[in-house]
């Protein structure tokens, strides 16, 4: 009799998954991907975790592991939502860079959420030639033991990313920072010290900016009228905003010079 009720337990069990198999009763009913390339929709279907397609439930599980991964290999945004019973939408938008960033002899972009990633490692040709603006230096990140990661990270730890953008907000809309080249940050005395190098009708210029000695002063404007005044005289020249309540000029003829923090 137990023999009986076992193999009745074994057939039952096994009808019950081969009816669950042929059925696929919780089958994922609809998924799509809206993605800003081709080279992204194809990294999505590399790792998309197939046991959701016969098991819808498991999306609300894997979602996650989707975006985490996928967010540490690429500089994108991945978000995943349910539409309906057993329909999901996944949209993938690449991260919009907002600075270039030199370190440890790698171009390196960063995204304004302070993401960071080596710009060589993005397959995307369109992406790497959307990237604009200045290279900055930034002290911190030559100050790390470690050597550069791979992979997209967090890099808020060791970037002020909220002081840098205090100092675009001010700045970048000024005509003269469309020359800049390069800007560089770092801590002088407890201040944050801005150094921007410019080259404008063929001549070279260094800015040093340290804004708290300016506050409440339109600076911008201070500079670009200094810089149209120096065009008219030749030669290379540093504009040193780094005192209270003044600007120092100095001439440039082989590099530049330190400015003062007092």
């Amino acid at each position: 009799m137990r023999k009986l009720r076992f193999l009745f337990l074994v057939f039952l069990l096994g009808g019950a998954w081969r009816l669950w198999e042929y059925n696929v009763w919780m089958a994922l009913t609809g998924y799509s991907v809206e993605a800003q390339s081709p080279v992204l929709e194809r990294r999505l279907w590399d790792i998309f975790p197939m046991r959701c397609l016969r098991f819808w439930p498991w999306m609300l599980k894997d979602a996650k592991g989707l975006k985490d991964f996928l967010e540490r290999d690429m500089p994108v945004a991945v978000e995943t939502r349910m539409s309906g019973l057993g329909r999901f939408e996944t949209t993938i938008r690449w991260l919009a860079p907002w600075l270039k960033v030199q370190w440890g002899g790698r171009l390196w972009c960063v995204s304004r959420e302070g993401r960071m990633w080596d710009l060589a490692e993005v397959a995307e040709p369109s992406f790497a030639a959307s990237v604009k603006g200045p290279v900055w230096r930034l002290g911190p990140l030559e100050e790390q033991p470690q050597p550069p990661p791979s992979g997209v990270f967090d890099c808020r730890a060791f970037i002020p990313v909220e002081v840098i953008a205090g100092f675009l907000g001010e700045y970048e809309g000024c005509g003269w920072f469309e020359a800049a080249r390069e800007v560089a940050w770092e801590r002088r005395a407890g201040a944050d010290l801005f150094r921007l190098k410019l080259t404008r009708g063929g001549q070279n210029f260094e800015v040093l900016i340290q804004r708290a000695k300016y506050a409440g002063q339109d600076l911008g404007v201070a500079v670009e009228a200094i810089l149209d005044r120096l065009s008219q005289e030749g030669g290379n020249h540093l504009i040193d905003a780094t005192y209270e309540g003044k600007i120092l000029l100095r001439a440039l003829p082989s590099g530049p010079e330190e400015g003062s923090l007092k």
